[in-house]
């Protein structure tokens, strides 16, 4: 477990203490070998240089010699921001004590925002329920491939309807799937008023750019099917070829 270093009497302070890596003991390694021991002091302000040279500087809260472990206080970009890095020091090129600390007395970290954490952990939840939503094994195969590509420019306004492909909740593609399976449902109101004759028009927009896109796809599937089968018929032709030159050989 990571715990804060104790203070010794007989540690010595220093400024811009810098500790590199000893790569000489392992050529072989891609991984560094450990750098030799140091007195990493609480509240010591370090600056530790990684592997693929990122440059993190922060307040140590914690140190744990048997693992290596950095634990560092990096302020944000923005006032009252920070962030919380634990490094393995194992990966690291070189890391330099910039400023020892006056005591080891430990400053306490920002407050966690806990109804921050709940609101992104209930947009995860929501994100990852809707991505599950996206997933219709009952519908054909080419209906989900089409429904993934509708979905990358249309992500929040598709879903499943049974088999069906709904789009705006009024667009809906039926099963096989093609352009003339692409049509409109029939709205509840009766009475037509603007914003029906608004709603219609964009409904038949809508249902354009989806045709559109639902001829592509079936062009591009007979583009790939063609392909498959030019591939098929030259690999059976070198074969034959192949065949008959060898019965042709034998005496």
């Amino acid at each position: 477990m990571m715990h804060p270093m104790d203070h010794h009497d007989n540690l010595q302070n220093s400024t811009n203490n810098v500790i590199k890596q000893d790569n000489n003991s392992n050529q072989s390694s891609p991984i560094p070998s450990p750098p030799p021991s140091t007195n990493i002091r609480i509240n010591s302000t370090l600056r530790v240089i990684t592997v693929l040279d990122d440059i993190r500087i922060g307040k140590v809260v914690a140190y744990d010699p048997p693992s290596n472990l950095v634990t560092l206080h990096i302020k944000g970009t923005k006032p009252g921001s920070t962030s919380v890095a634990v490094i393995n020091l194992n990966h690291c090129r070189e890391y330099i004590i910039e400023q020892e600390p006056k005591d080891d007395t430990l400053e306490p970290l920002y407050p966690i925002d806990i109804s921050k954490l709940k609101k992104r952990q209930m947009e995860n939840e929501a994100e990852k329920k809707k991505e599950a939503s996206f997933i219709n094994i009952k519908a054909s195969a080419n209906g989900q491939a089409l429904f993934r590509l509708i979905k990358k420019t249309m992500n929040q306004v598709i879903r499943w309807s049974n088999n069906d492909i709904l789009i705006n909740n009024t667009v809906r593609i039926v099963e096989p799937y093609r352009v003339e399976n692409v049509s409109i449902d029939t709205p509840i109101q009766t009475n037509i008023t603007i914003a029906n004759k608004i709603t219609t028009k964009g409904d038949n927009d809508t249902k354009t750019h989806i045709m559109k896109l639902v001829e592509k796809f079936w062009s591009d599937q007979t583009k790939l099917a063609s392909n498959t089968d030019l591939t098929r018929t030259k690999s059976d032709s070198l074969s034959k070829t192949t065949i008959d030159s060898t019965a042709s050989s034998i005496p």
